[in-house]
C-alpha cells in the first residue's frame, strides 16, 4: 500500500484512486490529455494535493490470482501486457520507474488479461528492482503443476540479473520462453548435475542465484524436460519448489513440510429461478461448523467453508457464482479476523450492502447473526458459526 493512498465512490457511481501529490509533474497532464493506452486514466481533481485516478470495475493482479494459479499462458500475457505499456510509456515520456509494478496497482480485464498500469509521477522505484519483486510474487502464484510455467518465470527472473538487462532483453526472453511453450519443451530450462555436501545439494544453479544474491555459472547443456530423468532428491524442479517456499514463508513457519499446491477454486451452479410460491427463509439452524448464507431467492445454504471467500459472476474464479447481470465478475469476498467474519466489496458496479447500507471502498464490515446482506440485487441473510 502507497502512503496516502485513498479510495473514493462519488454519487455518480465511479469510483477512484487517489494517491498523495506534493508537487506538480508535467506527466499529469501528458497523461490526462494523451490518454495512452495500457496507463490509468487520470482525471482532474477539485483538490490539489493528489493523482485522481478512475477505477471503477477494475480487478487486480492480486485480486485475481489470490486463490486460482496462473499457468503459462496467462503469466505470457500478463508480462508481455506489462512490458508493452512499459515500452508505449517512453513515447510519452513516462519514466518507467515510476509505473507501480505492485499486484494491488496492475490491473487486468478478464478473460483477455488486458492490462493496465498505474503512473504515479513520484513514485520513482527503478523499475527492474519493481520487476524483479514481481517476477518472486508471480512465482508464488503458479501453478507448480504446470513445469513450463514454472520455468517461464524462473528464465525471465533470471534475465533480470544479466548487466545487460533491457526491457527488449526481457522481451526476447518471453517470445523465447512462449515458443518453447508452445512447442511442449518446458522453456528449457539448463542446470548441471548437482552434487552432495554434508546433506545439501548443490549445483550450477544455486538457490542464491535464484534469489538474485549470485549467478548461474558452468552451464553444461540445454535439455527439454521430457528428456530429464531427475530424482526427487536433486530435481531441478524441487529445488525451486523449496526456494518458492524460502521467498513465501521467510520466517521458517513452513520448515519440514512439504509444499501444499495452491488451492482450486470450486464453482456452485447457479440457483434456479425464483417462484412465487416460495416462502422466505427468516431464520435457520446452521449445525454445521462454518458460518453460512442463506439465499433470499431459493432459501439456497451456502456454507463460508474457507477463507478469503469470493463472491461473483465469474466462473472458475469464485467460490460462490451469482449468475445475475447486475453482479460483477468480482464482486465481493469475505475473510476472517480471529472468530468475526468481514465483508469487502471488490469496487464492484452496482455495490454491496450490509442490512441497507453500501459499504465504501476498502471498508471492511463486520457481520454479526442475522445481517441481511445485498450483492447488487441478490439478497442473503448471513449466519454466525453455532457450536
Amino acid at each position: 500500500m502507497i502512503n496516502g493512498e485513498e479510495y473514493r465512490k462519488e454519487p455518480d457511481g465511479k469510483t477512484y484512486l487517489l494517491l498523495k501529490k506534493t508537487e506538480d509533474a508535467f506527466e499529469e497532464q501528458m497523461v490526462q490529455r494523451a490518454k495512452p493506452a495500457g496507463v490509468l486514466s487520470m482525471v482532474r481533481s477539485e483538490r490539489t494535493d493528489v493523482y485522481k485516478y478512475e477505477i471503477t470495475g477494475k480487478k487486480n493482479l492480486a485480486m485475481t490470482f489470490e486463490r486460482v494459479p496462473m499457468n503459462a499462458e496467462q503469466i505470457e500475457k500478463v508480462v508481455d501486457g506489462i512490458l508493452e505499456v512499459l515500452g508505449r510509456g517512453r513515447e510519452y515520456l513516462l519514466a518507467e520507474d515510476n509505473f507501480i509494478l505492485d499486484p494491488e496497482y496492475i490491473y487486468l480485464r478478464i478473460p483477455e488479461y488486458e492490462v493496465t498500469l498505474c503512473y504515479y509521477p513520484e513514485y520513482n522505484l527503478a523499475f527492474a528492482e519493481q520487476l524483479g519483486k514481481l517476477f518472486e510474487v508471480l512465482l508464488n502464484r503458479v501453478d507448480y503443476r504446470e513445469e513450463r510455467a514454472i520455468a517461464m518465470v524462473y528464465a525471465l527472473y533470471m534475465q533480470l540479473q544479466e548487466p545487460d538487462m533491457t526491457l527488449e532483453r526481457i522481451r526476447e526472453k518471453l517470445r523465447e520462453q512462449a515458443e518453447k511453450t508452445d512447442a511442449g519443451i518446458g522453456g528449457g530450462c539448463e542446470y548441471a548435475k548437482p552434487e552432495r555436501s554434508q546433506g545439501v545439494y548443490s549445483g550450477d544453479i544455486t538457490t542464491e542465484a535464484i534469489a538474485g544474491k549470485g549467478r548461474s555459472r558452468g552451464i553444461k547443456e540445454e535439455l527439454p524436460v521430457r528428456e530429464r530423468k531427475p530424482t526427487r532428491k536433486n530435481s531441478f524442479w524441487e529445488r525451486i519448489r523449496k526456494e518458492a517456499e524460502r521467498i513465501r514463508f521467510p520466517r521458517g513457519e513452513k520448515e519440514g513440510r512439504g509444499y501444499d499446491l495452491p488451492a482450486v477454486s470450486y464453482v456452485r451452479e447457479p440457483a434456479p429461478e425464483w417462484e412465487p410460491k416460495y416462502t422466505k427463509v427468516l431464520s435457520v439452524k446452521n449445525t454445521e461448523s462454518e458460518p453460512a448464507l442463506i439465499s433470499q431467492r431459493n432459501g439456497e445454504t451456502i456454507f463460508l467453508t474457507k477463507f478469503p471467500f469470493y463472491v461473483g459472476s465469474l466462473s472458475g474464479y469464485m467460490d460462490y457464482v451469482i449468475s445475475q447481470d447486475t453482479v460483477s465478475r468480482f464482486h465481493a469476498k469475505f475473510i476472517r479476523q480471529g472468530k468475526t467474519v468481514l465483508l469487502s466489496d471488490l469496487n464492484s458496479t452496482n455495490g454491496t450492502k450490509v442490512n441497507g447500507r453500501e459499504l465504501e471502498v476498502q471498508e471492511q464490515a463486520p457481520l454479526i447473526n442475522g445481517d441481511r446482506i445485498w450483492f447488487a440485487d441478490a439478497e442473503f441473510v448471513y449466519f454466525e458459526n453455532r457450536e
